[in-house]
């Protein structure tokens, strides 16, 4: 064994690889002395993933050497489904390239799945001119996608820097629809702009995957400016974070 680890609520995980599992196919989970680190690009090239557990945000962290795990996504977030409210993860490397998988909570039940062939991709450090920056609890963003999501193949975020509101709008040639979210009304905790208004336009399809993760975070941090990728920043239990950058539309 090289590498152990546990982490306290399982379900973090079911929840931010259900999500990660609908962008990508295949993953590189890179441990370090530092922790766990995931970074891939969807084929695509729309959307970049950066999932990260600290060692300080584990119960238990067992590292020797740093490697690199190459999962099959879908085989783990099958896995994953089987998770129950008060189970803890518990991840091992095992010899022949295998990785044990535990649930630990009402008992025991451990799967084992082959660590494939894969390259940790090298994602560059992303230097994008945010210009706004929303705070909102994960399930406000959650159901503005949901709730847009059947109008429109794009959602528009417009940040209103004098009005401090953020109007959220699909349009197709039959519908539309429109969301304003305040800090007054209590759907945002905080609203910062630097442009007088900021507009951009993002595919719903990878929108609506990302928003899944929701059920996981505690917080949500949502980064954009006219015409550039917006940051979607989830705050996950005991210090985790998981952040999805996606790029605009172009109409």
């Amino acid at each position: 064994m090289v590498l152990k680890l546990i982490f306290k609520d399982a379900r973090t995980w079911r929840y931010v690889m259900n999500a990660v599992g609908k962008i990508i196919d295949e993953a590189a989970f890179r441990i370090t002395e530092e922790g766990l680190r995931m970074k891939a690009i969807d084929p695509s090239r729309i959307t970049l993933i950066d999932f990260f557990l600290g060692k300080e945000s584990l119960d238990e962290f067992q590292f020797e050497k740093e490697e690199v795990i190459g999962v099959n996504m879908d085989d783990l977030v099958k896995i994953l489904r089987r998770v129950v409210k008060g189970d803890e993860l518990l991840l091992e490397t095992l010899e022949g390239g295998r990785l044990a998988i535990t649930f630990m909570g009402r008992g025991k039940r451990t799967f084992i799945i082959p660590s494939i062939e894969t390259m940790a991709e090298e994602v560059p450090e992303l230097k994008i001119p945010f210009k706004a920056h929303i705070k909102m609890t994960p399930s406000v963003f959650r159901d503005v996608v949901k709730e847009l999501e059947p109008i429109s193949d794009a959602i528009e975020f417009i940040a209103k820097r004098d009005e401090e509101k953020l109007i959220v709008k699909a349009t197709s040639d039959l519908a539309s629809a429109t969301v304003e979210l305040t800090m007054e009304s209590g759907a945002l905790i905080e609203f910062e702009s630097e442009e007088e208004e900021a507009r951009a336009i993002y595919t719903v399809d990878y929108l609506s995957d990302i928003s899944g993760a929701s059920q996981a975070a505690e917080e949500l941090d949502f980064y954009f400016a006219t015409a550039v990728p917006c940051k979607i920043d989830f705050t996950l239990p005991y210090g985790g974070k998981l952040v999805f950058y996606v790029a605009p539309r172009v109409e």
